[in-house]
Parts: structure tokens; sequence; C-alpha cells
């Protein structure tokens, strides 16, 4: 089903960053609506059809072990080590991370050219757009973090990555939107008071 111009740009006006998610126990993410997401994302613009962007979908195991690197940096800088405010705020932190339905994260393949990366950047961006508003379109909220994980040496080892040859970008919290989140971050400055029209 095509939409027209004012369906596509309602669409892209009512996405929200969400928080809340359904529990994933009744309302599981399947991996097809992941992948769907995915689909969209790739077809993202890119300098020289460079296409740095990679994508790591979460299991269960995967899950669990980064919610323990993400929960051990949340209490480190919270709370003194060993401290009960300590321990308090990991087992939170372990909670939350397993409460996600899904989690995706993106990478982008650094090119060694400086220019290129300031590129590849940029279509790793939009092409967290594109997951984003085909996610929306489906019901499906999304958080794109750019937390301490992302740069914890654990989470490469994780994924067999190298720093050298790649920099995480974003953890994509993903779930069914529990409740209405569409007036939240709502407001812009109106396009007059961000543009200019030069004769």
């Amino acid at each position: 089903m095509s939409m027209d111009t004012e369906e596509l740009q309602n669409l892209i006006a009512s996405r929200r960053t969400c928080y809340l998610f359904n529990p994933k126990e009744t309302m599981p993410l399947l991996d097809d609506a992941v992948y769907r997401c995915l689909n969209a994302a790739i077809w993202a613009p890119n300098h020289k059809l460079t296409q740095p962007w990679r994508f790591w979908v979460l299991g269960a195991q995967s899950q669990s072990e980064l919610a323990e690197v993400y929960a051990q940096l949340r209490a480190d800088k919270r709370a003194q080590p060993q401290s009960e405010a300590h321990q308090s705020i990991y087992q939170a932190a372990i909670e939350k991370f397993h409460k996600f339905p899904r989690i995706v994260l993106v990478g982008q393949v650094l090119d060694e050219d400086e220019v290129r990366r300031k590129e590849d950047y940029a279509a790793c961006a939009c092409a967290i757009q594109n997951l984003q508003l085909i996610a929306w379109q489906q019901g499906i909220g999304v958080q794109w973090s750019t937390g301490p994980i992302l740069q914890s040496d654990v989470t490469y080892r994780m994924l067999g990555e190298s720093r050298d040859n790649v920099e995480l970008i974003g953890a994509l919290y993903m779930g069914y939107l529990k409740g209405d989140c569409n007036t939240q971050n709502a407001k812009r400055k109106p396009v007059e008071e961000v543009s200019r029209w030069l004769p």
C-alpha cells in the first residue's frame, strides 16, 4: 500500500523517541518485524555507496551478557564499588536492561579518509532514521541510545569487532509502544526560523 504525501508527512512528524514498551512476554517483538526495520535501514542514502552500517541483533544470551556490562557501568558511575547503593543500582540496571523487548546495536565501518568517515556517519544516522520510521509505522517504539556500553571494550569483544575497523554509534532499544508518547518532545522551531531562502 502506497502512502500519499500527507500520510508520509504525518508519519515523519508523529515519530517520537519512546522509553515505555509493552512487556516482551505478552507482546514479543519477533524477528520478522526487526528484519523489516533493518531492510528499511539499508536503503538510506550513502555517498559512493559505501554502505557503512553494521547491525547486531541481540538474542537472549547476548542481551544477558550485555546487561552485565550496562549494569556495571551504570553502578560504577553512581556509587562507590561494593557499597549497598552500588549493588542496588547494579541490580536495578540488570532488570531494566532485560526488560527491553529487543536490542539492536549499530556500528559504522571506519574509512581511513576523515571526510569519508563524516559522510559515512551521516549515512548511518539516515539508516537509523529509516529504521525508526518503519518501526513507528508498525507501532514499534525505538530509543536510540549512545550510552557507555558503546565505548566498552567488553562490548567490542562480545561482538568480535575491533575499534580500528568499526565504531559503535547506537544501541536501539525497541518494543511495541506502551501508552501514548506522541505528545513528548512534540515542539519544533518553525521552518521560517531555521531556514533562509536565498535569491
